[in-house]
């Protein structure tokens, strides 16, 4: 039966270690928000940004500071300079100048900033709004061929603004979609190129920003608030380009949670099921596993001769 199995799987996953991940230079630090039945638990994991291997990960009730000072000091070299990418939630820094002191360089996650970006802003957004958001988002990430195509739909916007609300709505209707498919057709277009999105300069960046800066009384409270915030962090968003090789984003963190414990599981396992998951995750990530001897295709062949031929 299946606790049979299970127990059978939980007795060669223990007989089984994940190697030690040797030169920590970047680190990938993040938390993922399970629950065990009903109960709230949170994994915590640090991830090599290099060989993108997990460097330690544990299952807690709560993700106090002093839950992740001790989970740090236990896996990583406190006395050894160390790179570590995070998202932009609060308190990160401090618990690093803690632990580590001043051997501590900490990057903050450009996608994730672009996520709060963009939830600045109303679903149904105008032409102008969107612009703005783009110029925002075209602070690290080249946008300019987005900022074009809406700068030549805001006289148009103004225009159609003084006409009848009827007449403005199937108008903004017609523009936000024609500029979904334009987006598209980039995102297509680099998938065929195999490139990513062009990161930009540290010079571009800062020139980016201060001419933000400089219409910031121009901009909605949201907008305001996220460039002043941004300002705010500056030192921590902008790390990665004074060290040679550093990761900007966390998306290997992000990659790994959303293929060792999908979204849709998160809720559907007990604690020692979501740990089981954990472990294997790492191990395969090591390489522990290899490839398989055999296919699932030839597996099943190994049945067709006691199939019923009615």
């Amino acid at each position: 039966d299946k606790d049979t199995i299970r127990n059978m799987v939980q007795c060669a996953i223990e007989e089984l270690a994940v190697p030690p991940v040797k030169d920590i230079q970047f680190v990938h630090y993040d938390e993922q928000h399970p629950k065990a039945g009903r109960n709230q638990k949170y994994r915590l994991t640090l991830l090599d940004s290099t060989t993108r291997q997990v460097i330690a990960e544990k299952l807690v009730d709560s993700k106090d500071a002093g839950t992740i000072e001790c989970f740090l000091k236990q896996n990583l070299d406190i006395h050894k300079p160390v790179f570590i990418v995070t998202d932009l939630y609060r308190g990160y820094g401090e618990i690093f100048k803690r632990v580590f002191g001043n051997k501590v360089t900490h990057q903050l996650c450009l996608l994730h900033l672009n996520k709060l970006i963009i939830n600045d802003f109303p679903r149904k957004t105008s032409i102008e709004q969107e612009l703005v958001k783009y110029k925002l988002l075209n602070i690290f990430y080249n946008r300019e061929l987005e900022i074009e195509f809406l700068s030549c739909l805001i006289k148009e916007e103004r225009t159609m603004r003084q006409k009848s609300g009827k007449e403005y709505k199937f108008w903004i209707m017609d523009a936000k979609s024609a500029f979904r498919d334009f987006v598209y057709s980039l995102e297509l277009k680099r998938r065929r190129d195999n490139e990513n999105l062009v990161q930009r300069n540290y010079h571009d960046a800062l020139n980016n920003f201060k001419c933000l800066m400089e219409e910031i009384d121009s901009f909605e409270v949201a907008v305001r608030k996220r460039l002043m915030k941004i300002e705010e962090h500056w030192q921590n968003l902008t790390a990665f380009y004074f060290v040679d090789n550093a990761p900007a984003t966390n998306n290997p963190v992000e990659n790994y949670y959303s293929t060792s414990l999908k979204t849709h599981r998160k809720k559907q396992l007990e604690e020692p099921g979501i740990e089981d998951q954990m472990k294997l995750s790492a191990l395969k990530r090591a390489g522990i596993f290899g490839r398989p001897e055999r296919t699932l295709l030839e597996a099943f062949r190994m049945f067709i001769p006691f199939l019923d031929a009615g």
